[in-house]
């Protein structure tokens, strides 16, 4: 039981950590990229929209929300997991009756 939690944890954490060190900041701009023609080159290049953090601030922010994300998510599901042994423990107590009295 204890590798199955620790696989599961480990592949959460391959999985939200992913696009931080695997992917290129570009990436969505490389994916998205599409072949244009004379009219089309000139009117993009005059209104070019680049999406994205504009500073470091901006970049730092992303990361600091994202990070506080999954640390709230972990924490809850850790909390959930507390309440569930404690629901667990009082029903092998019988604490909680099936006899409505």
């Amino acid at each position: 039981m204890r590798k199955k939690k620790k696989f599961i944890v480990l592949f959460v954490l391959v999985i939200s950590f992913h696009s931080f060190f695997l992917l290129k900041p570009d990436f969505a701009q490389q994916a998205a990229q599409k072949e244009t023609t004379g009219i089309a080159q000139e009117e993009e290049s005059q209104e070019k929209i680049i999406s994205g953090p504009r500073n470091i601030k901006e970049s730092t922010g992303i990361y600091v929300f994202v990070a506080w994300m999954w640390l709230v998510i972990f924490v809850l599901i850790y909390i959930l997991m507390l309440k569930i042994k404690e629901v667990d423990r009082l029903f092998e107590i019988r604490f909680i009756s099936e006899k409505k009295k």
